[in-house]
């Protein structure tokens, strides 16, 4: 809302997992009142998946060496593809012990991170189920997005999000219990012309992941908020 009180206007959006609402709603898709609607009951029905005991781990690590390290470890799945050497792994509690443990033994490092379930797994499946039924009552204005005029990324297809509501509210929804394929969200951006990378939210850890992905390819990454600056200072300077 800042940005567009300023007449800063961007071309196409992506989020990351929850950051989808934001990137929906940022193109015209959603009003504010829906998007808040939204985020809370996909909390709801997160927090409520959460029940079943899941976790998750990151690894710095190219996604075909993660693959491969999977394979006697079917339960636990790629979660989040954030980086060229950063994945994210998710799997019932049990079964990601099993494959900590192996990754130790290997002498493989990682980092079990601090959530409440294995999310992007289908150990939170049940939460697709009820963030759908949210999701039905819920109208989406798609002019911008059925003509390209403002296209929204999707984490799960790496593409460009269709013009067709039940098609949006059907990913929105599987999203919960399917990987983060961040890395190809982003080349598939690249690949259609975008340059500039504005990220805007707390922090900037999406703006590392961004230039990681990069490297030295042509291409800006400016992040709106810094941690441990003040908030005004780093939208200045972003700006």
């Amino acid at each position: 809302a800042v940005l567009g009180d300023l007449g800063v206007q961007a071309d196409c959006f992506a989020g990351h997992s929850f950051g989808e609402l934001m990137a929906l709603h940022a193109a015209g898709a959603l009003s504010a009142d829906q998007a808040l609607q939204l985020a809370h009951a996909r909390g709801t029905a997160m927090r409520d998946a959460a029940a079943h005991p899941g976790a998750m781990s990151a690894l710095a690590q190219p996604i075909e060496r993660v693959r491969e390290l999977l394979l006697a470890h079917p339960e636990v799945v790629i979660a989040n593809h954030n980086a060229p050497r950063q994945v994210v792994v998710s799997g019932p509690l049990a079964a990601l012990d099993q494959f900590e443990r192996a990754l130790a033994s290997a002498q493989i490092t990682f980092q079990r991170l601090p959530v409440a379930s294995a999310f992007h797994s289908k150990v939170v499946a049940s939460a697709s189920q009820t963030f759908a039924l949210a999701l039905a009552q819920t109208g989406l204005s798609v002019t911008g997005l059925s003509d390209s005029k403002l296209p929204v990324y999707s984490n799960s297809s790496a593409a460009r999000y269709p013009g067709d509501p039940n098609a949006i509210r059907a990913q929105l929804a599987a999203q919960l219990a399917q990987p983060v394929r961040f890395v190809e969200m982003i080349e598939a951006m690249y690949d259609g012309g975008v340059r500039t990378f504005i990220e805007v939210g707390p922090g900037q850890v999406l703006s590392g992941l961004v230039a990681a992905i990069l490297g030295q390819r042509q291409h800006s990454v400016i992040a709106l908020d810094r941690k441990g600056k003040d908030g005004v200072e780093s939208l200045l300077l972003g700006l």
